[in-house]
């Protein structure tokens, strides 16, 4: 490799995705989205070289869950999944708890040295230590999420936020009778400091 080569090596961008499932599927959900993966990592390699793929979810050991698993598997994408926690609370309630903080976080610093950008896919404000930590070193941290589903703290953290529902791979759920799906263009970007900038 030349000197030229080894250059534009070094100072291309080098991604992480990591996907908060929960955070994730919920804020789609509630906007009556869905994801498309092929054309998230299409989206996310416009900028760059994806080098990590992971994605962590709730198992629920459903045949409809385990098809969705298989078909991000072939995508690219390491699934890291636990059981549900159910915490019985006063009254009779019961809570459910599937938290990957300490995945997502650990995972990051496991493989720091193996990108130079991350794309967090999600909203919690307990990520925030994670997004200043991962600057210290360097690595730039672009939150993708809904506006109001996403802590403030962590978009102002952040060098980036991106709106889901303004981007590509982010589709309109088709009507019963109709099987085509509106799709959006990745129009706007929100970065540190509040101000909006095309994409």
């Amino acid at each position: 490799m030349n000197i030229k080569a080894a250059r534009q090596k070094e100072s291309r961008n080098l991604i992480a995705i990591f996907i908060d499932a929960a955070n994730f599927e919920i804020s789609l959900k509630t906007c009556g989205l869905l994801a498309d993966y092929e054309k998230l990592i299409k989206w996310a390699s416009s900028d760059g070289e994806v080098v990590s793929l992971r994605y962590y979810s709730p198992s629920f050991g459903t045949k409809g869950q385990n098809r969705f698993f298989s078909y991000i598997k072939n995508k690219g994408f390491k699934i890291v999944t636990k059981s549900i926690k159910k915490i019985k609370k006063r009254q009779k309630q019961t809570l459910n708890k599937a938290n990957f903080d300490v995945e997502i976080a650990f995972d990051a610093a496991v493989n720091i040295k193996s990108f130079n950008k991350v794309i967090l896919f999600s909203g919690d404000s307990d990520f925030v230590y994670l997004v200043s930590q991962l600057q210290k070193r360097g690595i730039s941290v672009t939150v993708a999420s809904v506006q109001w589903r996403t802590a403030r703290e962590l978009k102002k953290q952040a060098d980036m936020f991106i709106e889901l529902r303004e981007c590509e791979f982010a589709k309109k759920k088709a009507p019963l009778r109709e099987r085509s799906q509106q799709s959006f263009d990745c129009k706007i970007i929100i970065p540190k400091g509040g101000q909006n900038v095309k994409y």
